[in-house]
């Protein structure tokens, strides 16, 4: 029985932790964010990342802007995956290397091609 209280411990530590971090991630995520960079198979892309932007409220919906076109659905962050759908459409995952109080970086696969879209918090 003393064998098992080191391990339950442990493993209770490191679910506070992912509990803590998804938590964190969930309150960074949130405002509005543009493109600074677009990158497809690490070289610049011909997207332009400056007319790429998102919101994402509390309330779990977010708005995707570009080029013109606007996409609204609903949003939920589960680890480092940020899980989208749009109204009308499929569920869609991008993996979010990077998320921090004014950057977020997106890592998607499109058609298989790894881009990378880095996004900058809006001064409001």
């Amino acid at each position: 029985m003393k064998q098992l209280k080191p391990l339950v411990f442990a493993v209770f530590i490191l679910f506070s932790f992912f509990s803590c971090s998804e938590n964190s991630n969930k309150k960074l995520i949130l405002g509005h964010w543009t493109g600074v960079e677009w990158l497809v198979e690490d070289h610049p892309s011909s997207h332009t990342p400056q007319d790429a932007s998102f919101t994402f409220d509390s309330t779990g919906i977010y708005t995707f802007e570009y080029a013109g076109n606007i996409e609204k659905g609903k949003y939920y962050l589960n680890n480092n995956q940020l899980f989208t759908t749009p109204e009308g459409g499929i569920k869609i995952m991008v993996k979010i290397p990077k998320l921090t109080q004014d950057t977020m970086i997106f890592d998607m696969n499109r058609g298989g091609q790894a881009e990378r879209l880095t996004l900058i918090r809006k001064k409001e």
